[in-house]
């Protein structure tokens, strides 16, 4: 008899629950939802190049001599302009910073100053001439501030080194002599100001300013006054006004 009962209580469980389970077959099935794509902050690859003009500050030189002893700095120095050409290679990381890594040839640039001369001279100096030409090899690294229709400004600096070799080095003393030059590496290092320009979605136009140091320059030993010393240059620094473009890889 129990047994029977719960039989009975069984059927009318399932006779009540039917409609329920019928509403719930009908229902919709739940949609699939996609898979969250990563999100891009922009990162890519670029290429770079560069070509610009390049204003010398006046640099500060000496002649090491002992014959001329307390007279061994020049005056009135001057390095004319030069035109400087460049590339690289970078990575963009995030919207806000980039970092490359980039090679510059500059054209020789004329050195002139005068020297103290111990023996008959006129004017009691002697006019130097020289040509000087870099090349430079920058690490360098770029925040980009904001973007305004298209227009992108940003600050940034580098470090890295300087070969610069100086030659063809003349004066105007008794017999107009020219001497062979000589090179040397330096650590050198910039700061750059500049606005890129959004042409395409891997091209952008690159205009900036640069401030370069490349440290000094060296000839080979000149005899004179019955002894002999090296011309050195130092604080060779430059305004570089350039132009170029960056085009994104990736």
């Amino acid at each position: 008899m129990p047994k029977l009962s719960t039989y009975a209580l069984a059927g009318a469980l399932a006779f009540a629950l039917a409609p329920v389970a019928g509403y719930a077959a009908d229902l919709p099935e739940p949609p699939l939802r996609e898979p969250t794509a990563p999100v891009e902050f922009g990162s890519a690859w670029y290429l770079r190049g560069d070509v610009g003009y390049k204003v010398y500050r006046d640099p500060k030189a000496r002649y090491d001599n002992p014959a001329f002893a307390g007279n061994q700095s020049f005056s009135k120095e001057k390095m004319g302009d030069a035109a400087v050409i460049g590339g690289g290679v970078g990575y963009k990381f995030n919207n806000w910073f980039r970092a490359d890594v980039t090679a510059d040839y500059e054209t020789p640039s004329k050195f002139r100053g005068r020297l103290f001369c111990p023996g008959a001279c006129a004017g009691g100096t002697t006019q130097e001439k020289a040509k000087i030409d870099a090349v430079t090899i920058f690490a360098n690294g770029y925040f980009d501030i904001a973007t305004f229709n298209g227009f992108t400004p940003y600050v940034g600096g580098g470090v890295g080194a300087a070969y610069l070799d100086i030659d063809h080095y003349r004066s105007n003393s008794v017999g107009n002599p020219s001497y062979k030059g000589d090179s040397d590496w330096n650590f050198a290092w910039n700061v750059t100001a500049g606005v890129g320009f959004q042409v395409s979605d891997n091209l952008v136009l690159d205009a900036n300013y640069r401030f370069v140091d490349l440290g000094q320059v060296k000839t080979k030993s000149i005899p004179a006054a019955g002894s002999s010393g090296k011309v050195k240059v130092d604080d060779i620094q430059a305004h570089e006004f350039r132009v170029g473009f960056r085009y994104l890889i990736d």
